[in-house]
């Protein structure tokens, strides 16, 4: 998939982030967070995959921004408990 596939839109839809990793929970196989590269920023925010909102139209921000990097933002160090991450985007 190319990075337009993992682009992340805030609800004006507007360009709002790049996804570049997936968190997955060992257990359940499910997605429980995204790792976004945030345009405006550059910083790398950890968004539940519940905070998006996805369809054909592509993947929406379905929270407000601030709160998104407020809570989230990564350092280099942060590490995956209890989770496996998958690269999507270099």
């Amino acid at each position: 998939m190319g990075s337009d596939q993992w682009i992340v839109n805030n609800r004006a839809g507007e360009q709002w982030g790049l996804i570049t990793r997936l968190i997955l929970d060992t257990a359940t196989r499910q997605i429980n967070y995204a790792d976004v590269v945030v345009i405006q920023t550059g910083l790398v925010a950890r968004i539940p995959w519940d905070g998006f909102e996805i369809r054909d139209q592509g993947i929406t921000l379905d929270m407000p921004e601030g709160q998104a990097v407020a809570s989230s933002v990564l350092s280099s160090e942060n590490r995956v408990a209890g989770g496996v991450a998958m690269e999507v985007w270099p």
